[in-house]
């Protein structure tokens, strides 16, 4: 099953597949309709402009209790209030890629954001931007349709069943290339890469402390045990070491930097390769 959803292109494996399709129409949805910073009719987008309470499911509470974990882990570095910095840098909802005079600084976590049980109150209003994590968890609320052997991928935020699979990991450098192979079966692996969504001398990885794109690091890969935990981890690497987030989530990991060395976890399910491999 394959499809575009959410600015990206899904590939689903299942048996089951098929049969929820419906349901999976109605996960995705339901993210990007409560989560998107694309579209007007999307809870951020009230978010953006009312200060208010905003009653949420449980799932979405999670999202958000995870990125205060990553933003208490990184001093702030990865944070949902990315959203403005973002828009003005050229990332904005019509996708102009054209980075303003002036970019707006990216405010502090309780500025803005008091998380309760049930609800998120927004103190004043601030774009929104979950791009961190959020693509991962999407794909969990899909994956929690399926069981068995299955794969969801999602731009390569994916989700593997029972069923142990070897995942490349794509050299930013050069698409026909790998720089490495990971085995895993039930966990997540989600990466992420400055040549992905990237625009004159910016990219989506933005420092909110200096407004401008991080630096050091060509990709991140992260496994853990699921693709909200893994995709905001990748993120997390870009800015801090993996010592640091020790604790918040399993994590094994691989990162290229920009001069084309790699480190990764001690793990036998990932091999990178080199030139004796």
């Amino acid at each position: 099953m394959e499809f575009e959803a959410l600015g990206t292109h899904w590939w689903i494996e299942s048996p089951a597949a098929l049969k929820r399709k419906t349901d999976i129409n109605k996960a995705i949805e339901q993210v990007d309709r409560t989560w998107s910073r694309f579209r007007d009719d999307s809870l951020v987008a009230q978010m953006a402009t009312v200060p208010a309470r905003y009653p949420l499911n449980e799932s979405d509470i999670d999202l958000l209790e995870w990125y205060k974990s990553l933003y208490d882990a990184t001093d702030g570095l990865v944070t949902p209030l990315i959203g403005q910095t973002l828009s003005d840098a050229g990332y904005d909802k019509d996708y102009s890629l054209q980075p303003a005079a002036r970019i707006q600084p990216t405010p502090n976590w309780d500025e803005v954001i008091e998380l309760g049980r049930d609800a998120v109150t927004i103190k004043q209003p601030h774009l929104i931007d979950v791009g961190a994590a959020g693509k991962g968890y999407a794909v969990d609320q899909v994956a929690r349709l399926l069981d068995g052997d299955f794969c969801v991928d999602a731009g390569g935020d994916m989700v593997i069943g029972n069923k142990a699979m070897r995942i490349g990991l794509e050299d930013p450098r050069d698409h026909s290339k790998l720089i490495g192979v990971v085995e895993i079966s039930n966990a997540s692996i989600c990466g992420s890469a400055v040549n992905q969504r990237a625009w004159r001398d910016w990219h989506h990885v933005i420092n909110p402390k200096t407004s401008r794109p991080a630096k050091g690091i060509l990709a991140t890969w992260a496994i853990s045990d699921n693709a909200m935990h893994a995709d905001g981890l990748a993120t997390a690497l870009f800015f801090v070491s993996p010592k640091q987030l020790e604790g918040l989530a399993p994590l094994k990991y691989c990162i290229m930097y920009d001069d084309g060395t790699v480190r990764a976890s001690a793990d036998s399910s990932i091999t990178i390769f080199t030139e004796k491999n």
